[in-house]
């Protein structure tokens, strides 16, 4: 009973000499002051929250805690412990108040009650980052790994957008609602980081970025999202939270969770997403949209970036023109770029190569680069459809100049991209003609791979295209959708949800395609399998025909390189004659025939053209080798 009695008065001493001192003026703010200003604690709050940790802060109070407790099965600190050591300082329902779900202490996170009996016998415990914090600890490791810091670099002057967003921000800041809440859309580079991240130091923060895409792909991780927020804004961080945007549109229940978790947070947050992702607040907050620079713009970013990094280029404007991308991945490029390169050469094919590279790492999740071009001297088409290629090839160049210069972007709110469909049956040349267009013109070919863009989880393709159509708009890229009717197909009538969803895919992509500034060819073998709205939507339909006897000709002589050593004499324009093929079939059949001469050791013969033309003709399940082979 004595030791019981000694304990009571060392506690009572040791609490009431921490809570005068920190009371007390001194000279500079403690960190238990910071936290209670940050969260608007109450005296009696902080005084509890100092108490609960002191066991943690102090191991000589946990020995005298338990020594007090006198009972092996209950908590170390408890609130009728708490309501013991501050019986002179504050009533028991003042205590109880202060330890309720709604108020700060519970609400925020800072202190935790852990599963056991009923009050005031519950466990409380202090958040671990809260501990640090007391401790003047760094508090990363807490935050980890769904949340990291980013300090704001530049002054809001300095940030590289447009100046009517800025204007319309601060108009919209002024009168915004607490707690603060914005909403902050854009393409992938358009600054959107870099923005809340100045506006998280002019209220002398760092930003916390909050990667959500884990906790919302599962469902019971969601509430994990509460937890990092509450962390971040005890951490005094301004809370971003980034991967809304996976939250499939038809799932109401998550993007309502969501919402509410957004709802309760009591500190201010930012939600950053792409263009068409609506935010999952309520109404009330700053909404701030980053266009895509227009090509003075983006021309006066880079010079800024360079001017910045001490970098040089000599074709700025061409490397403007050609790549759209945002204030973010210039600065990004720029910057690795002057850390490893000399200062004093051309930058600019140092430059292009990492905007390729950044670009390729967005692109190639749902597609692959085309490494070998074709060249037009392997494609043989009638006149007419080479005059609507020389028109298609025209608007891709100029595109820039008709829009950005000429003003055409302010009367044209869509189809201002570049799309053409070709159609026409296999080996008719389409994919080749989509290679050879890209070779002429130096750009990027990346044929779609739908098995990684198709998913079986509903939202998720179109997810997945979105990503695909960004980045082919911000790079100097052609996309092609090889076989295109298996994703642009017609709608059809709803009898089940797989129509349903089936359909919505079809209007996604009708309306992107609309809005799509970049260029885009399909191509398919059944032209009326393609829905009708897309067909309208396309800049360019061409139909390429299957050859005829002279075209089939000159497809034979392109197909056999001047370097294949050959013997005997080659009657082409009767093999043209007497086998109906496409291009894609001659192409198979020369390869074929140079690969039974090499087996020969022999030049190739004529008779190594027919016996690989008969080969082919069985293997497409022909008997005879007569009919067109298509």
């Amino acid at each position: 009973m004595d030791e019981l009695v000694t304990a009571q008065g060392r506690l009572e001493d040791a609490a009431g000499a921490a809570i005068e001192a920190r009371r007390a003026v001194a000279p500079r703010v403690s960190p238990l002051d910071a936290i209670g200003e940050e969260l608007g604690l109450s005296p009696i709050a902080r005084d509890l929250l100092l108490l609960i940790a002191a066991p943690s802060l102090w191991g000589e109070t946990a020995r005298l805690y338990g020594i007090l407790s006198n009972d092996d099965g209950r908590p170390l600190v408890d609130e009728l412990l708490l309501a013991e050591l501050l019986v002179a300082q504050a009533e028991r329902g003042q205590i109880a108040r202060e330890l309720d779900d709604d108020a700060p202490l519970i609400r925020y996170g800072v202190v935790r009650v852990h599963p056991g009996s009923m009050r005031p016998f519950l466990p409380l415990v202090v958040e671990p980052l809260v501990l640090k914090l007391l401790r003047g600890a760094p508090v990363e490791s807490e935050l980890e790994p769904l949340t990291h810091m980013l300090a704001g670099e530049r002054t809001f002057e300095e940030l590289r957008i447009p100046q009517a967003v800025k204007q319309q921000l601060v108009a919209d800041l002024a009168h915004a609602p607490a707690p603060l809440r914005i909403a902050i859309r854009g393409r992938v580079g358009s600054g959107r980081h870099a923005l809340l991240a100045t506006l998280a130091a002019s209220a002398g923060r760092k930003l916390g970025i909050i990667d959500a895409t884990p906790l919302v792909r599962d469902p019971r991780r969601i509430g994990e999202l509460a937890v990092a927020l509450d962390r971040a804004h005890l951490a005094g961080l301004f809370p971003c939270v980034d991967g809304l945007e996976v939250i499939a549109s038809h799932d109401i229940i998550t993007r309502d969770h969501i919402r509410e978790l957004l709802r309760r947070h009591a500190g201010p947050l930012a939600v950053r997403l792409p263009w068409e992702v609506q935010p999952p607040l309520d109404p009330g907050h700053v909404l701030v949209e980053l266009p895509t620079l227009s090509l003075t713009d983006r021309l006066l970013c880079w010079e800024r970036t360079l001017v910045h990094h001490e970098l040089r280029v000599s074709e700025l404007s061409e490397l403007a023109d050609h790549y759209a991308v945002g204030p973010g991945v210039i600065e990004r490029v720029a910057q690795e770029i002057a850390r490893t390169g000399d200062a004093a050469t051309d930058a600019g094919p140092r430059l292009e190569a990492g905007i390729r590279q950044h670009l390729e790492s967005r692109l190639g999740t749902s597609a692959n680069r085309v490494a070998r071009l074709a060249s037009w001297g392997q494609v043989i088409l009638p006149p007419d459809i080479q005059d609507s290629l020389t028109e298609l090839i025209a608007r891709i160049k100029h595109r820039r100049l008709v829009f950005d210069k000429w003003g055409f972007d302010r009367v044209m709110s869509t189809s201002r991209g570049v799309t053409a469909l070709f159609q026409g049956g296999p080996g008719t040349g389409k994919t080749l003609v989509a290679s050879a267009i890209a070779n002429e013109l130096g750009m990027d070919l990346y044929r779609v791979d739908l098995s990684r863009v198709m998913s079986k989880w509903i939202g998720e393709t179109e997810q997945n295209l979105a990503k695909l159509f960004d980045a082919a708009e911000d790079g100097n890229t052609i996309i092609l959708f090889d076989e295109a009717d298996s994703l642009f197909a017609k709608r059809t009538e709803v009898k089940s949800s797989v129509d349903r969803y089936a359909n919505l895919e079809v209007n996604y992509l009708l309306q992107r395609i609309d809005s799509f500034e970049g260029i885009a060819i399909l191509t398919t073998n059944f032209g009326t399998s393609i829905d009708a709205a897309f067909k309208r939507r396309l800049s360019l339909r061409l139909t390429f025909p299957f050859p005829d006897e002279d075209m089939r000709e000159k497809l034979w002589r392109s197909h056999l390189p001047p370097e294949l050593p050959t013997t005997g004499d080659f009657d082409l324009a009767e093999i043209s004659r007497r086998y109906q093929m496409s291009g894609g079939y001659i192409r198979n059949v020369a390869l074929r025939a140079a690969f039974l001469a090499a087996e020969e050791h022999s030049p190739l013969t004529q008779d190594h053209l027919e016996r690989a033309i008969k080969a082919e003709f069985r293997e497409i399940g022909k008997i005879a080798d007569s009919g067109i082979l298509e």
